[in-house]
């Protein structure tokens, strides 16, 4: 552990799942279908209290994919949502309400990681300005070439957000420059482009160790550690195919500096079942 650095208390929580194939998430991967579980955590810093990373897939989801263009979505990833893994059923039965909930990193605004951002009404909304600004104005189909969906994200959504400029703050080892959320070293956001717009994220210094939250940078850990793509049929969807590529090389890069952080990726089944399936 770090020197005086806070220790962040650590929690990750499924949101549910959609359906992928092998093949398209990881180049050579086998013509199976994949549970891609939407991972949240669960954040407690000891001076500035309880944040979420990303908000994952809650039942609104259901509700606003069932009508074209956004059922186009649904069609794609089918979804294996249950209202009980929604995150803010997960804070009740930690008695928690959700005014709790002082911040929501999101990484991107991709619709399975925003799709509880309405059940904190409260949090302040913190993500990098490029990506808003891409999605902001965007509907109907144009939004959904984005895999965003306008009625996920509040009304008041620009009076609660933070949206951070270009990161210039300590680099780390292959993904370059960050952003110290609290001034303090125990969280630290880094751009990671490609897949969308200004998504980011998040090496946190926690209780089980540092971790790097990477979202959407690769889809399976064991893209970084064989350096594998996805397929190329994503890249009809994703923002920058061959940056989407180079934070892969990137991830690597740093994986192999600090064999001592362990990455997550969003929606990594390896990861899923070895760090929330398996745990008491």
């Amino acid at each position: 552990m770090k020197q005086d650095v806070p220790v962040v208390q650590c929690e990750l929580l499924d949101t549910g799942y959609c359906l992928a194939w092998e093949h398209h998430v990881i180049q050579g991967g086998a013509h199976r279908q994949l549970h891609c579980h939407s991972l949240v955590a669960l954040l407690y810093h000891p001076q500035h209290g309880r944040l979420l990373w990303d908000t994952g897939y809650a039942p609104r989801m259901l509700e606003v994919t069932q009508r074209l263009p956004f059922a186009l979505y649904r069609m794609a990833t089918p979804l294996c949502l249950d209202p009980q893994l929604a995150v803010k059923a997960h804070l009740q039965r930690r008695g928690l309400a959700p005014d709790a909930i002082g911040r929501v990193i999101i990484s991107h605004f991709h619709a399975d990681h925003i799709a509880g951002l309405r059940d904190f009404p409260r949090a302040e909304l913190i993500a990098l300005h490029s990506a808003y600004a891409d999605v902001g104005g965007r509907s109907g189909l144009s939004a959904l070439r984005r895999a965003f969906i306008p009625a996920l994200l509040p009304t008041d959504f620009t009076a609660r957000a933070t949206l951070l400029p270009a990161f210039t703050g300590e680099v780390l080892p292959g993904l370059g420059a960050t952003h110290d959320l609290f001034g303090d070293g125990s969280l630290l956001l880094v751009d990671l482009p490609g897949h969308a717009r200004g998504q980011i994220g998040m090496l946190a210094h926690t209780q089980r160790g540092d971790l790097l939250f990477a979202a959407d940078g690769c889809w399976l850990t064991r893209s970084i550690r064989e350096q594998r793509p996805p397929s190329r049929v994503t890249h009809l969807f994703v923002d920058d195919a061959r940056a989407m590529c180079t934070t892969l090389g990137h991830l690597h890069t740093f994986a192999q500096a600090r064999p001592d952080v362990m990455i997550i990726p969003s929606h990594c089944p390896e990861t899923f079942a070895r760090e929330v399936e398996q745990q008491p």
